[in-house]
């Protein structure tokens, strides 16, 4: 009968699958600022193999950007420029640690959209270091083209020496 018991109880455990337990904006939440990712925490471990997280704007587009990143329970989705203020829209497909595939669901409100995709890091930008490379180039070349001018002046004025 305990035989019976144990079986029974370790395949009800075995038969649970990956449950959402937090998203990240909060499912339902409003916020002024966009946010630059959507992370979805699970009960438990999940795979990375076939998983997917769609983050659509009010209109519908998916501003779903980069490479998904999956680690233990952790399922993280960066975002792109959301330039619409409203409702964005999650939809995950994610596979269980058993192979069992989890779907889940969730949206945030954001009130200022607007941000650029990712982070701003720097206030220059390469074409900025190309400008100042040639300003740079250019400037070397006119001293010694003074140089060069001055050198031709000083070698005319020399008295010649003849004798």
């Amino acid at each position: 009968m305990a035989s019976l018991l144990t079986l029974v109880l370790s395949t009800g455990v075995a038969a649970a699958h990956a449950k959402l337990d937090s998203m990240t904006p909060a499912d339902g939440s409003t916020m002024a600022a966009p946010p630059t990712e959507v992370v979805l925490t699970f009960n438990e471990p999940v795979g990375s193999t076939g998983a997917e997280v769609q983050v659509k704007s009010p209109s519908g587009n998916n501003v779903s950007t980069g490479e998904i990143q999956v680690i233990d329970n952790k399922v993280t989705q960066p975002v792109g420029a959301m330039i619409e203020a409203g409702k964005y829209q999650v939809d995950a497909r994610i596979v269980s640690a058993d192979g069992h595939p989890i779907t889940a669901t969730g949206s945030f409100t954001v009130t200022h959209a607007g941000h650029a995709a990712g982070p701003v890091v720097a206030t220059s930008t390469p074409a900025d270091e190309g400008n100042s490379n040639v300003v740079t180039i250019v400037a070397m070349v006119l001293v010694m083209l003074v140089v060069v001018a001055l050198a031709v002046v000083i070698v005319r004025r020399r008295p010649s020496s003849e004798s």
